[in-house]
């Protein structure tokens, strides 16, 4: 299978079920993001066949992929930003009751 499908398959399968409800436990210990996160190393390096010895960073740039925390981060900033949108006034304070809860890895 070509590469650029297993990037497909990863952003489409694999990403979201590490990402799945990150705005409730995206105040949880640093230890617990880089679980997640060397899940996605693993995946990357399964699927681009490069040895342990690649740097991550290197890896991520190469395939076109956002660190998990960079892509939490990423992903709670437009759910925040949307809450503050919305004309229902419950769901509006939902996005001033945190302050930011992702702000804490960025």
């Amino acid at each position: 299978m070509p590469l650029r499908s297993k990037i497909k398959i990863i952003k489409a399968i694999i990403r979201p079920n590490l990402t799945y409800a990150s705005p409730v436990w995206s105040g949880c210990l640093d230890s617990t993001h880089l679980l997640l996160q060397r899940v996605q190393n693993k995946t990357l390096r399964i699927a681009a066949r490069v040895s342990t010895f690649t740097r991550t960073a290197d890896l991520h740039r190469e395939l076109g992929i956002e660190m998990l925390d960079e892509n939490l981060l990423k992903m709670n900033r437009k759910l925040y930003d949307v809450l503050g949108q919305n004309d229902n006034p419950l769901i509006q304070k939902l996005s001033n009751i945190t302050e930011n809860p992702f702000d804490t890895y960025s």
